[in-house]
């Protein structure tokens, strides 16, 4: 008995200085490492620009390039002609806030046929969605596609063909790839 008090009180020393330890309070967690409030960060000099006569243009004058890089790569990706719209189209309708508004977005040389555009680039998309559909829930077996799948080995072996005779490349027909439908087992779509 007197044994067990003696470890007891032991113990109880012992956790009573470690307690009071700052290293044994950051080694079992007690204690927050928040940093120090008082101390002094240098930041870096703040850079200058490279060219001081450099300034920026007057209002009202006209751009320095004709075609700028953004212009010419929307062209570039719609295929046309990239050109400069020199004259801004205003609606009367709309008040000055709303037209300078449209002028900054863009938005006043929009092309009105877009949604007929984006219709028929996306049709074989819409197309190929409906497909799923059909299967997923009418268990409607596969349309056959309605595209094309070149073999590439026959045409490039066609295209050199026509190279080496001197004839142009479009010349003769292109080799496609033919789908062999297999029978389905009663659990496959």
């Amino acid at each position: 008995m007197m044994r067990r008090l003696i470890s007891v009180f032991v113990l109880t020393a012992l956790v009573g200085v470690l307690s009071a330890c700052e290293s044994a309070k950051q080694i079992v967690g007690n204690k927050k490492n928040a940093p120090d409030e008082f101390t002094v960060y240098e930041r870096p000099p703040l850079s200058l620009p490279p060219e001081f006569a450099l300034r920026p243009p007057a209002p009202g004058s006209g751009r320095s390039q004709s075609i700028t890089p953004t212009d010419q790569a929307r062209a570039a990706l719609l295929q046309r002609q990239a050109s400069v719209n020199t004259k801004p189209v205003s609606d009367p309708t709309l008040s000055d806030g709303l037209n300078a508004l449209m002028q900054k977005t863009g938005a006043a040389q929009a092309d009105p046929s877009i949604r007929e555009v984006v219709n028929a680039e996306t049709t074989l998309l819409s197309k190929e969605d409906q497909r799923l559909a059909d299967k997923m829930i009418f268990w409607v077996d596969d349309k056959p596609f309605e595209g094309t799948v070149v073999d590439a080995e026959k045409e490039q072996q066609r295209i050199r063909e026509n190279q080496a005779l001197g004839q142009p490349i479009t010349e003769g027909e292109t080799p496609q790839v033919k789908k062999k439908r297999g029978s389905k087992g009663i659990f496959e779509f």
